[in-house]
Parts: structure tokens; sequence; C-alpha cells
């Protein structure tokens, strides 16, 4: 369960949490947050996250299983003749 590929996973789980929680305290107090910060974070998360949706794209290869290597039989529906998904 705790794997190195399930890493990033719980990052994201944990990131959640803890937006969710403010949020959930922001509705049950009445407060409003604002971001006081420098404006160039918001550019930089936004590069980041778009420039690890290219890498994850392009660096992943052919790790996808193949479509026809143990493929399961599809159902047949009863409203179907018996050879229309024969081919298949």
């Amino acid at each position: 369960m705790f794997e190195r590929d399930n890493l990033v996973g719980f990052v994201l789980l944990g990131l959640c949490a803890v937006v969710g929680g403010v949020l959930v305290y922001a509705i049950a107090t009445g407060a409003r947050f604002r971001f006081t910060g420098p404006g160039w974070v918001g550019v930089l998360l936004f590069v980041v996250f778009v420039g690890a949706s290219l890498y994850g794209l392009f660096s992943s290869g052919r790790r996808w299983p193949d479509p026809l290597a143990g493929r399961l039989r599809r159902r047949r529906w009863p409203w179907r003749r018996r050879g229309d998904d024969d081919d298949r």
C-alpha cells in the first residue's frame, strides 16, 4: 500500500485534506482568507503544474498494456443474435 508509486497520491490526499479543513473552518467561522504573498507564486505554480503534466505525458513511454492482450469477453446482450459479437 505504501509504495513509492503511491507517494503522489498521498501528497495530493494530504493537500486536499488541508484545503478542506481550511474551507470548513472558513465556512464555520465566517473568516475570509486572502493571499498576501508575492504575485509570482501563482505564475510559478502554474508553470510547475503544466511542466509536470507535460513531463508525465511524454516520459511515460509505452507503459500502457496492449489492448489486445488478455482481453475479456464482451458481454452478450439478450437482444443481440448469437453471431453479432463472435468476430470480436
